[in-house]
């Protein structure tokens, strides 16, 4: 029986440790959609498609132009989205 042995460095080590720094801190804080794209390392617009096509993770809307996440609710969508292979289970 053979097992996967992953590669010593892979790409994502490189920020990886940025992305949890990022992730540290009061899971009650509010980010900004630059604050979050930042920390996710995707575009603003890809969030604000995000939020308008359900796909995003849960957002606050303090006014009509201000949008921010919690933290944890970031953590959680996260957490959701955690895969151990990339095919999709079979449907039965």
């Amino acid at each position: 029986m053979s097992f996967y042995v992953p590669p010593a460095r892979h790409h994502l080590d490189r920020w990886a440790s940025a992305l949890a720094e990022h992730g540290r801190g009061d899971p009650d804080d509010l980010l900004t959609t630059p604050a979050l794209a930042e920390w996710l390392q995707v575009s603003s617009e890809w969030l604000e498609i995000g939020r308008s096509r359900g796909y995003g993770p849960k957002f606050i809307r303090l006014s009509p132009s201000r949008v921010r996440y919690r933290r944890s609710d970031v953590l959680e969508w996260l957490a959701e989205r955690t895969r151990v292979v990339t095919a999709k289970r079979a449907a039965r």
